[in-house]
């Protein structure tokens, strides 16, 4: 964001507690939307980012199932609100890690 405040990318896990084996469905997914705009050159999804006092409501157990349905289809933040850079392609990489990658590139 271009005042650098903190964001908050959603995502739903289910893990195991200690006693627990992990299992099948364990795991994490983040939440995506269809992207809009100039993202749309870059990637057909993007990240659903809350602003985070809609985050705190978004993660309250009892904020209704409708309501935070609606934050993630209505009250994401619009991609124009970030400052974007273009970096390498070693980034697309999972196996690729390090401070560089994020680096803007020319």
């Amino acid at each position: 964001m271009h005042d650098h405040q903190f964001t908050c990318h959603l995502g739903i896990g289910q893990f195991p507690i200690e006693s627990e084996e992990q299992q099948e469905r364990h795991g994490f997914v983040i939440i995506t939307a269809d992207s809009a705009g100039g993202m749309v050159d870059v990637h057909d999804r993007r990240l659903v980012v809350l602003a985070p006092e809609l985050a705190r409501e978004w993660l309250d157990p009892a904020t209704l199932r409708e309501r935070a349905e609606q934050m993630v289809l209505l009250q994401g933040e619009p991609a124009e609100t970030f400052e974007w850079f273009k970096v390498d392609w070693a980034v697309g990489n999972v196996r690729n890690q390090g401070a560089h990658l994020i680096q803007p590139v020319q």
